[in-house]
């Protein structure tokens, strides 16, 4: 069963664990940031992390979403994720910056590190920052949509536990490593961003929470064999697979080498890796190279163009990269987020741990 999040004129008096809240996005957000804060959150933090996540949900990247939620509670009350904690830049030049984000909130450091790549690309036409030591950022395709919103190509690479076995290989010795890369149009951006792992490992959490199986391709067992369990994944010892067998173990270790090791976390598996998530930004100026609006025309008239070609046998239409998440943005902030049951349960009984009157938030929210 799925619970729909949507706009309803009025809503109903009492909600029980049978009876599901209709909700806002306003009002999914301010849940949210009331949880944070009641674990210990500043209020600033709590607002732009309730923020990243629902985006996901709304992009229909739930595998980024609010389900994450108790992860981050459990995390912060183990002393993993740190909010409020102090953002160094500790290397600095014109163009770069190296940024130590002391293990706070992954998107709170992810953002200052945008502003900063930012500010250098459009002051000297090119900017590469990178960050260690923080907690998850979320969606990777946030931060670089952020920059080509800005006029500028964003870039993005980032490394986090091991989790992916190289091809040929059974072990965990990859991280998820996933890429993103923005460029602004005179519509919306182009949007790339996936893992490097056949699936992101939120998708393969999400089958595991529902208990469901999944596809065969997506993991193997510790033995190296073939699974549709999840459970081989987060209770035996298995390992996911990279995307496009050795083409995807390829770009993996690159996108490790670019913000693993290059922001001095090291590798993912690593002897002394503290994992987390560890990160570049680069950001490039069109106008650099060429007419900035004559760049952003020529990148829609290339989306255009391959979207004319018409759909193949068994398709609708062709899609640009980029164009999912924000058809699945309008759609959701007209019709709501639908969230899975198991993953709202979670979120409400979280809440209720820390003694937020959810029916309240949802009333006033």
């Amino acid at each position: 069963m799925i619970i729909v999040l949507c706009f309803k004129a009025q809503l109903k008096e009492k909600y029980t664990d049978e009876t599901m809240p209709v909700l806002t996005v306003r009002e999914l957000k301010r849940l949210v940031e009331e949880i944070f804060i009641a674990v210990g959150a500043p209020p600033d933090e709590a607002s732009i992390v309730a923020e990243s996540l629902v985006e996901a949900d709304l992009a229909g990247v739930t595998s980024h979403g609010v389900m994450r939620v108790p992860y981050y509670v459990k995390d912060i009350r183990e002393g993993r994720l740190r909010p409020g904690s102090d953002i160094e830049v500790v290397r600095e030049t014109e163009t770069t910056a190296l940024i130590n984000g002391n293990w706070g909130f992954g998107q709170v450091v992810a953002r200052k590190a945008v502003e900063l790549v930012v500010s250098k690309a459009k002051a000297k036409a090119l900017g590469a920052v990178a960050a260690f030591n923080l907690w998850h950022i979320g969606r990777l395709g946030e931060y670089t949509e952020l920059i080509a919103r800005e006029g500028l190509i964003g870039m993005g690479f980032c490394t986090s536990i091991p989790a992916v076995a190289p091809y040929g290989g059974k072990g965990r010795r990859l991280s998820t490593a996933p890429i993103s890369i923005a460029a602004p149009s005179e519509g919306e951006p182009f949007l790339l961003d996936y893992a490097t792992s056949v699936v992101a490992e939120g998708k393969l959490r999400l089958r595991y929470i529902a208990g469901e199986a999944i596809p065969e391709g997506w993991i193997v067992d510790r033995d190296g064999r073939p699974s549709t369990d999840p459970r081989d994944f987060y209770e035996r010892g298995g390992a996911l697979l990279p995307f496009g067998g050795h083409k995807g173990y390829a770009l993996a270790m690159a996108v490790e080498i670019l913000s693993g090791i290059l922001s001095g976390a090291g590798f993912s598996c690593s002897e002394g890796y503290k994992g987390g998530n560890n990160l570049l930004f680069i950001a490039l100026n069109p106008a650099a190279f060429t007419d900035p609006l004559e760049f952003k025309k020529k990148v829609s008239l290339f989306m255009k163009a391959v979207k004319e070609t018409g759909p193949a046998e068994g398709f609708k239409e062709v899609l640009v990269p980029g164009e999912p998440e924000h058809r699945a943005k309008e759609e959701r902030l007209r019709k709501g987020i639908e969230i899975d049951d198991e993953v709202w349960a979670r979120i409400v009984d979280t809440a209720r741990e820390l003694r937020i009157d959810v029916e309240r938030v949802l009333r006033t929210g």
